[in-house]
């Protein structure tokens, strides 16, 4: 493989930063830019235009070239209950002691103080005083520069800025309409069950919550708390953190997935696609569910799982009914109320409601020494009509993975959920099977969405592609991953076929390398693994991609405005494309889930 082309700071970075101020203000007013989500938009790289007028670059010295940026693209459709509840999930996602991305009215936040000398010529809009400009998540377009020399280190820029709005590619908002129909029905009070489910599946960015918990407080906000959902009963991995619960359980319980090394390769595995197994004679495990009273201000008991005393929260337990199965009993707050038994002639998903005043309560698990109990998980909502996202997120699994379950268990599992929404978000840890023939890849994922599309076939459906995720070689400099490209286009592509809708979180970042300034951004929007997104990175997620799911549905409610045609930017250089580097051989191993920081206690 071809060594990588370094380039120098000045050749790939300044010209990111040098446009900032431009691209902010080109926003398309507080209401966005109404423009249909049928496909991606195109990337909005400059490109040059030699009638244009030029600017030269003051450092360098060279020859000016003429950058034209392209028209600006479509803002988040944003009306006043839209920007309550963009502020609101800040708040629950973050915690309440943490700084917020954006204030009430969607302008992000500075962080770092300004840059003096020739810096300051290309600081971007922000730096020590609050942006004002009329797009909210349109802000940088990330970086594409890797530092001085091409090494590791990027220029420290705000974190509050970084992230692009993108609209929905794939099938686009055609295959949001049954999600977006029943969100109307929920708010009008004709939904026949009073709720609306979105169910999340993916790896360790999923597994955080972080981004599904700012999807469900948002929602929520809008349109009522229908209780936190499906949660595993004992933990698949110790950074698995649902929000507003939290899990405690035995040393003795095995985990088993997919993915997992060791364990049975049966496929059991229910809804989540991870089940937990007591000794057949051990009396001694339990697990319980327990849930944080402690919530950020602002926040509401609907968000928690419940919605005040007057109400009633209702507990399906999802298990596996299988010859020689054990019994459970189960206590609510302490209190025993239900003994089941595990036993049947054959495999099979078993299921047990229970109902109690007020909520949440704390659940508790005790296998009986008299069989296997395996467990799958528990789904917790309320009785009032609203919203409820299931996090189902696993570390280091891939789409693929979804084909090695039981359909018949998990099928029955997934109806009894009734879905609205289904999001797949994976692709990071496939980028690194490179024995795997994208073709292949291809061929698994249109499977995969096929098995969703015999069990709901009325659900909406969405993919979520991976972010950037580049190679970090030994010198410590770092090149694209050529197949994280090949898999957003896979993705992309199977979307459209299968009538789901796609957002591309590697546009999102702003293409490849991008990882790099979001790590050395102030505050930091990424791990220094260059893999994983820190909990504000993927609250930054969290708004984007929910401003996307939500754009068609608000744009009824905005005018467009008017926009621009275009604006001519100056600048004396262009970014060159970098060639692919050579592989990064540690970091064939993504079982490692992302170090999350706990949002702040109030």
């Amino acid at each position: 493989m071809p060594s990588p082309r370094r380039l120098p700071f000045t050749d790939q970075a300044r010209p990111w930063l040098v446009g900032v101020s431009m691209w902010l203000a080109l926003g398309c007013g507080p209401g966005g830019c109404y423009v249909p989500q049928q496909t991606s938009p195109e990337s909005r790289e400059p490109a040059a235009s030699p009638g244009a007028s030029t600017v030269e670059d003051a450092r360098s010295g060279a020859a000016p070239r003429t950058i034209v940026a392209a028209p600006p693209g479509p803002t988040p459709m944003l009306n006043d209950e839209a920007r309550a509840a963009r502020l609101f999930a800040q708040r629950v996602a973050l915690g309440d002691r943490a700084s917020l991305l954006e204030d009430p009215e969607g302008h992000p936040f500075p962080s770092l103080a300004p840059m003096a000398g020739l810096e300051a010529q290309v600081q971007p809009a922000g730096f020590g005083s609050p942006v004002v400009a009329g797009s909210n998540l349109d802000a940088l377009p990330g970086s594409r520069g890797t530092g001085l020399d091409g090494m590791a280190a990027a220029p420290a820029v705000n974190g509050n800025l970084l992230g692009n709005f993108i609209l929905l590619g794939g099938g686009g908002a055609e295959s949001l309409q049954g999600f977006h129909e029943a969100l109307r029905r929920l708010k009008q009070g004709v939904d026949p069950d009073g709720k609306v489910r979105v169910l999340v599946y993916g790896a360790s960015h999923t597994a955080a919550d972080v981004y599904p918990g700012y999807l469900r407080a948002y929602l929520q906000s809008r349109f009522g708390g229908g209780g936190q959902g499906y949660v595993p009963l004992v933990r698949p991995s110790k950074f698995y953190r649902p929000t507003a619960l939290t899990l405690e359980s035995s040393r003795g319980w095995k985990v088993e997935h997919a993915q997992t090394r060791e364990g049975r390769d049966d496929g059991y595995y229910g809804l989540m696609g991870a089940s937990a197994s007591s000794k057949a004679k051990k009396k001694k495990e339990f697990t319980r569910v327990i849930p944080v009273v402690a919530a950020p201000a602002g926040t509401t008991p609907a968000v928690a799982g419940s919605d005040g005393a007057d109400a009633r929260t209702t507990y399906d337990f999802y298990y596996l009914r299988q010859p020689g199965g054990g019994r459970f009993k189960l206590k609510i707050d302490g209190k025993e109320v239900a003994t089941i038994s595990t036993k049947a002639k054959e495999f099979a998903p078993g299921y047990q409601v229970l109902t109690r005043p007020g909520g949440p309560h704390t659940v508790e698990v005790l296998p009986q020494g008299d069989g296997e109990v395996r467990l799958f998980g528990m789904v917790v909502e309320n009785d009032k009509p609203g919203v409820v996202v299931d996090t189902l997120g696993i570390g280091g699994t891939r789409a693929a993975n979804q084909l090695k379950w039981k359909e018949h268990v998990w099928s029955d599992n997934l109806r009894r959920r009734a879905p609205d929404l289904v999001v797949l978000a994976y692709g990071t840890n496939e980028s690194v099977d490179e024995d795997q023939p994208i073709e292949v890849y291809r061929k698994n994922l249109r499977d995969v969405l096929a098995r969703i599309r015999r069990a709901a076939p009325a659900a909406s459906c969405m993919l979520i592609g991976p972010g950037d995720f580049p190679f970090r070689a030994a010198d410590g400099t770092f090149t694209p991953r050529p197949r994280v490209a090949l898999i957003v286009a896979a993705q992309r592509e199977v979307a459209a076929e299968a009538g789901c809708a796609f957002w591309d979180a590697m546009q999102f970042m702003g293409g490849e390398l991008s990882m790099i300034t979001w790590a050395a951004a102030q505050p930091a929007m990424a791990n220094s693994d260059h893999l994983h997104l820190s909990r504000r990175g993927y609250v930054r997620m969290g708004m984007a991609l929910t401003d996307a799911l939500m754009f068609d549905y608000d744009a009824a409610t905005v005018a467009p405005p008017v926009v621009d045609t275009g604006t001519q930017v100056a600048s004396s250089n262009e970014s060159a494309a970098l060639a692919p580097g050579p592989e990064d051989s540690s970091a064939r191993t993504l079982d490692d889930p992302p170090v999350v920081e706990p949002a702040s206690a109030p």
